[in-house]
């Protein structure tokens, strides 16, 4: 009996040494949780105040934004200015062109053949020593034109239609073929491509016919103004995200006129590349973009030279490259005079980054792949 209960007394022990130790696991794992969720949520607390402080920054440092790219200027009487609206062409032999670097907003747009044309949107209060070569206008490029107000369009001569509806709308016409004071011919290029002009001359051209700009005023589109991933968050979001995507290419006539945008993890920015090379200005200044708007459009071959009537108004299919990433959406366009403004799935209008803004407008012979 003794026996007997002595085995009893060492199995109550040991019970008693298991309970023991199942109490200090459980305890440490109860402070192990603690912890963690401690610790997260500390950082959580500590990455929203850095995120509401940098909010806060950005306002501070952001007082005014200009309307038409929403980049941060330092006085309100630019948030606003009067802009300058230039047709810029992309012939092979007119390249490397000049100013293209400096403009606010881009639209490559094809033109005979499939071959593509710049109409390109600068404030005029800008300092450029040189924009061009200037080609002629086109009609669908007055529809776009036509959602910046009474924005002073440069251009040299232009397709029968179009010089007539550039009278029929009253644009705020700078034909070089009657204006040419305000554009030279360079002794650099060949003629048709060899005008040039510049913010002085355009300035003066405002300031001469003034009575041209009466309407100033324009629809803005919306611009997200937090602050932009870093290279770190960008490399992060490109290994875990599937529409993390890097290039874009946009074929209107391979090779020759296909343009090629590389994303930039470092300056979250798109890089332009044209035959397989950097996109430079004249100086070597590097073309980049923080949007790129691919804007799907349909269109009709009006004549034996070539000429493409482009649908403009109505709606189509979008696509907007913006920090590394994709948004597909659509475009809608209600006339002539109002703003194309883009929208997601859920029909919310697509925020842009603020600041440079290329439009590449793709019609059925232009192929899209990224």
């Amino acid at each position: 009996m003794k026996k007997i209960k002595k085995k009893d007394e060492e199995f109550d022990q040991i019970q008693i040494i298991y309970l023991l130790a199942g109490i200090v696991i459980l305890v440490g794992i109860i402070l192990g949780v603690w912890f963690i969720y401690g610790y997260f949520t500390y950082e959580n607390r500590e990455n929203t105040v850095i995120n509401l402080k940098n909010q806060e920054e950005n306002q501070k440092m952001c007082k005014y934004q200009r309307i038409l790219d929403g980049v941060c200027v330092e006085t309100n009487s630019e948030i606003n200015p009067k802009l300058v609206a230039v047709m810029i062409e992309n012939h092979s032999e007119a390249r490397p062109q000049s100013g293209l670097s400096q403009a606010s907003v881009v639209y490559e747009v094809p033109v005979e053949a499939n071959y593509t044309r710049f109409l390109v949107i600068y404030p005029a209060n800008i300092s450029i020593n040189e924009v061009g070569p200037i080609r002629s206008a086109r009609p669908y490029y007055l529809d776009w034109l036509s959602e910046y107000g009474e924005a002073q369009y440069m251009h040299v001569g232009g397709s029968p239609v179009s010089l007539d509806l550039i009278k029929k709308y009253k644009i705020n016409d700078l034909n070089e073929f009657y204006h040419g004071w305000y554009y030279w011919r360079s002794t650099k290029r060949s003629a048709p491509h060899n005008v040039y002009t510049s913010s002085e001359l355009w300035n003066k051209a405002l300031e001469n016919y003034e009575d041209n700009y009466k309407n100033q005023e324009y629809e803005s589109w919306k611009f997200d103004n937090e602050l932009k991933m870093n290279k770190e968050e960008s490399i992060t979001h490109k290994n875990s995200i599937v529409n993390f995507v890097e290039e874009i290419k946009i074929s209107f006539l391979s090779p020759i006129y296909e343009a090629i945008w590389k994303f930039n993890t470092s300056t979250n920015k798109y890089e332009r590349y044209q035959m397989g090379q950097p996109h430079t200005d004249y100086d070597n200044t590097p073309i980049i973009a923080d949007n790129v708007i691919v804007q799907k459009v349909t269109s009709q071959v009006l004549d034996s030279i070539g000429r493409l009537a482009i649908d403009t108004i109505g709606s189509g299919e979008v696509i907007i490259f913006q920090n590394g990433f994709f948004i597909e959406g659509t475009w809608k366009k209600e006339e002539r005079s109002s703003r194309t403004k883009f929208y997601d799935s859920n029909d919310e209008e697509i925020k842009l980054n603020p600041g440079k803004i290329w439009i590449e407008i793709a019609n059925e012979r232009t192929k899209v792949s990224y």
